[in-house]
């Protein structure tokens, strides 16, 4: 749960948002994979993120520079709600205090996943993770704080065992991870590319 910083005292003046009349919009759309690393990964140049030379050498690392690709996903993540505290006469007109921002519950599931994916991601539940996502249109959704291509921390990852015997709905796991406030500040959409999707671990 990320806690609320303030400057004090508050800058001279307020800083600009809005720049440019005709900003870009920014739309991540479906995401449709994940590509998990262990916490502190980072590639120092953003070129890198649409490189799949870089990414081979990642994905077939032998050691802690390794990352690990899901099968095809669907993901949820809503946005975070405040964490505030006090109602009534125990405070100020009975506005409560703002204390800070509650993590996000990131959730989904994956179908049909053959049971050796599903132990092989059970075993990320015991690491200290970051995660990066790929959208439909084969672009990495990345953390670029101090201008690298960093991933968002990942809390208390779980993987369900398998739903399935429903005449109505197909066999899937159920997973979700938490997102502390604030992981989205300096999220990041790279170029699109035509090999994220297809990636696969070695």
């Amino acid at each position: 749960m990320a806690i609320t910083v303030c400057q004090c005292p508050v800058s001279t003046v307020l800083a600009s948002i809005v720049t440019d009349i005709n900003d870009c919009k920014v739309e991540v759309g479906q995401i449709q994979k994940a590509i998990f690393w262990r916490h502190g990964n980072h590639l120092d140049a953003v070129a890198s993120a649409v490189s799949s030379a870089v990414w081979t050498v990642h994905l077939t690392a032998t050691g802690d520079t390794k990352c690990v690709v899901t099968p095809f996903i669907s993901i949820a993540i809503p946005p975070t709600e405040v964490r505030e505290v006090g109602s009534g006469n125990e405070v100020r007109d009975g506005i409560p205090i703002q204390m800070g921002t509650l993590s996000a519950k990131a959730e989904g599931h994956i179908w049909q996943a053959d049971s050796d994916i599903i132990r092989a991601l059970k075993k990320l539940e015991c690491e200290d993770l970051d995660v990066m996502f790929i959208n439909e249109n084969n672009q990495l959704v990345y953390d670029n704080q101090s201008s690298r291509v960093n991933g968002f921390r990942v809390n208390s990852l779980f993987i369900s065992d398998k739903s399935m015997g429903s005449y109505t709905d197909g066999t899937k796991n159920m997973f979700h991870f938490y997102l502390a406030g604030g992981w989205s500040n300096y999220a990041t959409l790279s170029a699109a590319t035509t090999f994220l999707l297809d990636m696969v671990n070695s």
